[in-house]
């Protein structure tokens, strides 16, 4: 009865690798790069900032728009008629050096719409990626729960089979009997736990895709080591440095470029309020005549006339309190991206220290732990067949393995994810852009 056991344990084991896992949708599986591109589609807050770049680039047309002119006339009635002409005309204002300076403002704020919109485009990639591995670690606990529970079980059939086929059988069968129900039991309950957060996953999952009327779920079935497929590099790659993450994400966070770019806007737009101190030119031109019957001498008298004026001269308000808030916000956008700069700096080192961290506890599953588990694991098989241990110490030997198991699992997850967390700080798409920009470099 107990080979019937090892026997087993040792196929369900070895079922861990090739079994389907656990899923609530079986439809609409998407990848992880699919998942990314209808995020960006379907949020409406990535949408918004889309649009705000439209209306920039439309705000860029109108500061430089041209004025209308103005079409007048002079019609003089009575007496007055008989000496003045009348008149018909054209008036235009002309803008000194001021469409240049509010055309350099809109464009300073398209590239600021431009760069917030990517900024917000990393952030919501993160929590994609977020979402996914996370149901990806779910669906792979409940696989490996179920394969628990399913041992459990039979484990405790058998030895209620035994103790049937037996009726003299020692009160030991019946303290292990006991012992495997009560090991049955707690399967049971983490394998229901684990199924309930399977469906949460799921559901925050959806949430981040933005969907109403379809339940996405992830392409592959269990957490492994597919890190082509999860967007991740392999951990026991090594080539870059915390300097060369440093350096490169201060020059390509989006956070900072927007920052940036607010200073320059409230440069512009400081310029732009300095340029209402020049007066604007007003042109005037048309056309005077004479009718017989309003001219004393009974001649017709008619002919063009042109004039030039200036307009909207700062004699009396020179624009003081709106130049100097412009030179306050000037000074308040420097300070937000010194403060940017700093966090920025603080969360890149973080992002780096828990990817480090991740990346060097995954490997020492990978060298160590999960090759000790399984060295432990085959001597406790070893033990137990040879009736040295008891039905008791196997199944917790058994449930230690599950255990470290469940663990690589959730070393392997936090991996992904802090790898997901350092790209996001970065701005970039995968770490071997930073490689790429070093040797074009070089070669430049």
């Amino acid at each position: 009865m107990k080979k019937f056991l090892v026997i087993l344990f040792l196929t369900i084991i070895l079922k861990l690798g090739t079994n389907n896992c656990f899923a609530i949708v079986e439809n609409n599986k998407i990848s992880l790069s699919q998942a990314i591109d209808i995020a960006l589609k379907t949020n409406p807050q990535i949408n918004i900032l889309k649009l705000n770049i439209e209306t920039s680039k439309n705000d860029i047309k109108l500061a430089n728009k041209l004025n209308n002119p103005d079409i007048f006339t002079f019609q003089n009635m009575g007496t007055t008629g008989k000496t003045e002409p009348q008149q018909i005309g054209v008036s235009y204002d002309i803008e000194l050096f001021k469409r240049a300076k509010r055309k350099n403002l809109a464009k300073s704020n398209l590239n600021l719409a431009r760069d917030s919109e990517k900024f917000s485009e990393y952030d919501l990639i993160l929590k994609v990626k977020e979402t996914y591995i996370d149901l990806l670690l779910k669906k792979s606990n409940l696989l490996i729960l179920d394969e628990q529970r399913q041992l459990a079980l039979q484990a405790l059939e058998a030895l209620e089979k035994e103790a049937k086929k037996n009726k003299t059988a020692s009160k030991n069968i019946q303290i292990d009997i006991v012992q495997a129900k009560i090991s049955y039991n707690k399967a049971m309950i983490e394998y229901n736990k684990a199924k309930n957060e399977v469906i949460f996953s799921q559901n925050r999952f959806n949430n981040v895709m933005n969907t109403s009327n379809v339940e996405f779920d992830t392409k592959e079935d269990k957490l492994d080591e597919n890190y082509d497929a999860l967007l991740t590099i392999n951990p026991k790659e090594d080539y870059i440095t915390f300097d060369d993450v440093k350096n490169y994400s201060l020059n390509s966070r989006y956070d900072l470029k927007a920052a940036s770019q607010a200073v320059i806007s409230a440069q512009e737009n400081l310029k732009v309020i300095k340029s209402k101190l020049i007066p604007d030119i007003e042109l005037t031109g048309g056309y005077g005549y004479q009718t017989k019957g309003y001219n004393a001498d009974k001649k017709n008298e008619h002919g063009a006339f042109a004039g030039v004026s200036l307009t909207n001269i700062p004699l009396f308000y020179r624009y003081k309190p709106e130049i100097q808030n412009a030179n306050l916000e000037i000074e308040k956008a420097q300070l937000k991206y010194k403060d940017i700069e700093i966090d920025a700096i603080r969360n890149i080192t973080n992002a780096w220290e828990k990817y480090t961290i991740a990346k060097e506890t995954l490997n020492f599953y990978d060298d160590e732990i999960l090759k000790n588990s399984k060295e432990l694991l085959e001597a406790s098989i070893e033990s137990f067949n040879k009736k040295e241990i008891d039905i008791t110490s196997f199944l917790v030997s058994k449930r230690t393995y599950f255990s470290l198991i469940l663990d690589y699992q959730n070393a392997l997850s936090d991996y992904y994810l802090s790898y997901a967390a350092l790209l996001k700080e970065m701005n970039c798409d995968r770490l071997s852009d930073i490689t790429n920009n070093k040797n074009e470099a070089q070669n430049l």
